[in-house]
């Protein structure tokens, strides 16, 4: 047990207490006071569990000196909305607000730990929600240390965040194997591509996931050449012929230079997936197990391209898989060996 003498935001200088009251008096919210002895009894000396019960968020003590305490508590408090009603007076939101700025003193590793926990809630929509009613998304990517201009951003750019609650309901495992995060997918979703180094920055991305980022920039970019009623009133197994016809439209509009194969290629299949959701409406494809949906294996192997040309370069090879993988794609994944053979032909 202690007790704060001094506090400076997440350290401070502290003393012994010696009292259960003494260390409950330093903390946020009365639901972070409970205590338990030796044999599992409850001590609750700030009615803690009353508040649980009531799904009531309460600050311990006076709110602001809390807050100035730790700035971080702001984004807490936005977190622990997720689960608990707040009542929340127009002084008070003002109150908070006006200290909201202060969060770019914060380090990067507080603040991605905070919103990896937010990201973690079951109605994280909710803990969005007050981020944007208190400022806090204007904020939030935005570190003294790092960043040249201090001017907060524009924040979030959803109003409805169904497309988060779906990505976390669905692609938790698919994103997870691609070696990615919910924040390197989610973010981008709430900020934009115009913020897509705030993001790398904010939360310390590695390589990939800042690779990632900037390849879901090329696919929004892209947006202007998919037509508005794309998919329409498709079957399943049409809607699905279609999604992976655009996705190696996208993939030849991102790099037209690239040969060979598209499950050789460097970027994941999976990556294209997770960009689609930036320029599709979710809601079309979830009949279509678009989080099972995987590349078709493409029917015909190197030996054959290269005894149809007899003597060519592996370049060349490259070249004419594309070309016969193009066919194959165009004809809605059907075409036979021979038939991809005979197209070749006349190359």
């Amino acid at each position: 047990m202690r007790k704060d003498l001094i506090s400076f935001g997440r350290s401070a200088l502290v003393d012994n207490a010696f009292s259960l009251n003494e260390d409950a008096k330093r903390r946020d919210f009365t639901i972070n006071s409970l205590y338990l002895d030796s044999l599992g009894n409850l001590i609750d000396p700030l009615n803690g569990k009353n508040d649980i019960n009531k799904r009531k968020l309460a600050f311990i003590g006076d709110p602001i000196e809390r807050i100035e305490e730790d700035y971080l508590r702001i984004i807490r408090f936005c977190r622990f909305s997720g689960h608990f009603y707040n009542k929340m007076s127009q002084n008070f939101k003002k109150k908070i607000i006006s200290r909201v700025p202060n969060i770019i003193n914060l380090s990067n590793k507080r603040i991605r730990d905070e919103i990896d926990k937010i990201l973690l809630v079951k109605n994280c929509h909710n803990c969005f929600l007050m981020m944007s009613k208190l400022s806090v998304d204007q904020y939030l990517l935005i570190n003294k240390n790092n960043n040249y201009k201090f001017s907060n951003h524009a924040g979030f750019m959803l109003n409805d965040f169904k497309i988060i609650d779906f990505i976390k309901s669905n692609a938790t495992t698919l994103i997870k194997n691609e070696k990615l995060d919910l924040i390197s997918v989610i973010m981008i979703h709430l900020y934009g591509k115009n913020n897509i180094e705030m993001i790398i920055n904010r939360f310390d991305l590695n390589k990939r996931k800042a690779k990632f980022l900037h390849f879901v920039s090329h696919i929004i970019n892209l947006k202007i050449k998919i037509k508005n009623n794309f998919l329409g009133m498709l079957e399943v197994q049409e809607k699905k012929i279609k999604l992976l016809q655009l996705i190696w439209k996208l993939r030849f509009c991102i790099n037209s230079k690239k040969q060979g194969l598209f499950d050789k290629d460097r970027i994941p299949f999976n990556w294209y997936k997770l960009g689609l959701l930036h320029i599709l409406c979710f809601e079309k494809i979830k009949d279509v197990d678009f989080w099972d949906l995987k590349w078709p294996i493409f029917p015909l192997e190197r030996e054959e391209i290269v005894k149809l040309k007899k003597t060519i370069t592996y370049y060349e090879v490259e070249k004419l898989f594309f070309q016969a993988e193009n066919f194959w794609v165009n004809n809605n994944f059907k075409s036979s060996p021979k038939e991809i053979l005979n197209s070749l032909k006349n190359i």
